[in-house]
């Protein structure tokens, strides 16, 4: 009788123990994969709780330019170029590895090879949707010891169109002599140029029978957020964002940004671009973009971590009380109004350009 009950007794625990072995098997097979390829993902790859990326619309999701390009160069060279990864964060557990090399096209034709002959390459995702009014990004990026410059600055953040007829308002810009850039493009207004033009914002089509754009920016200013020669490698920099994209009434519209918790930007002046002819306002908005996007004629590589990429309509909401701010203090802050360190009569240049040809 001793013996009979003891035969099920093993049974069991055998079973047991083989399920036991798969259940450590599996888990170990999860928890060494410390890397997930963003390029297709569903929302970009993070989890419940997770403080990445938060405050965006996750049901109209997240849009990727050149996927297919992407992932066959992906395959071919064995590398992920935009990563969710565990090793270095900012806060929280992940934090996205973005890398952009100089060897190859991974892009559309569009952006590899633009009737102007610029060779552009991104690395990027943008909300697939579109928004307006004012709006707080939290930001935070460290650039590694990899990173390549050279004369030819690089974006890594973009407030763009919903509209491809419109270029860009906003670009967060890396750059070899003056550092940390905020270009802003839309502070004029566009210029019309009624046959066209292939140097304001070439591969994003048009409404005409010649596929280039007819609205143009008529300015271009750059301010300086951090010198080049403070802009320092394996560092982490936190930036917040408050911008009124107000079409409506220009000037309600206004630009702020603070570094690491202090104020060093603040202009009153048009954001969003003015609604035009043969364009639906409801698709002139602004959506954002962040990885890295620039020329590629300069064969150069780069790559940055960034991390806390949070989106809210009050500062609040953005979770900035996780790196050591607070919204009250930053809100309090007050300087004069910023005065750009470049400005670029892109309207002189576009109009005399197509006068020439």
């Amino acid at each position: 009788m001793r013996v009979f009950r003891l035969i099920p007794y093993r049974s069991n625990c055998l079973k047991l123990s083989i399920f036991l072995f798969f259940l450590i098997l599996i888990t170990a097979s999860c928890s060494s994969s410390n890397v997930k390829d963003v390029i297709g993902s569903k929302n970009l790859g993070i989890g419940f709780g997770d403080t990445t990326v938060k405050g965006f619309n996750n049901d109209l999701g997240w849009k990727l330019s050149s996927k297919s390009e992407i992932k066959k160069y992906q395959k071919k060279n064995k590398i992920i170029l935009f990563q969710l990864q565990k090793e270095k964060t900012r806060y929280g557990e992940t934090a996205f590895f973005i890398q952009a090399p100089g060897d190859e096209c991974y892009n559309k034709i569009q952006d590899c090879d633009r009737p102007n002959g610029e060779k552009q390459k991104r690395v990027e995702v943008g909300t697939d949707y579109g928004f307006q009014g004012n709006i707080w990004l939290s930001y935070s990026f460290l650039i590694t010891d990899n990173y390549e410059y050279s004369d030819r600055s690089k974006a890594i953040l973009q407030f763009h169109s919903t509209e491809s007829f419109f270029g860009p308002m906003f670009m967060l810009q890396i750059d070899k002599e003056r550092g940390l850039l905020w270009k802003h493009e839309s502070s004029e207004g566009v210029i019309i140029v009624e046959r066209g033009n292939d140097d304001c914002s070439p591969g994003a089509g048009g409404i005409n029978d010649t596929n280039k754009r007819i609205y143009c920016e008529a300015r271009h200013d750059w301010y300086q957020i951090i010198p080049a020669q403070d802009l320092k490698r394996n560092v982490w920099y936190d930036l917040v964002f408050n911008i009124n994209f107000d079409k409506k009434d220009i000037s309600k519209a206004f630009h702020k940004i603070w570094l690491n918790g202090k104020l060093v930007l603040k202009r009153n002046n048009q954001t969003l671009w003015i609604d035009q002819k043969n364009v639906r306002s409801s698709d002139n908005l602004a959506n954002f973009k962040f990885g890295i996007y620039g020329s590629n004629l300069d064969r150069t590589y780069q790559s940055i971590y960034a991390d806390e990429i949070h989106f809210g309509r009050t500062c609040e909401k953005l979770n900035i009380h996780n790196l050591g701010y607070n919204c009250t203090e930053l809100e309090s802050q007050s300087i004069k109004e910023s005065i750009p360190i470049k400005t670029e009569d892109t309207k002189h240049f576009y109009l005399n350009k197509i006068f020439l040809n």
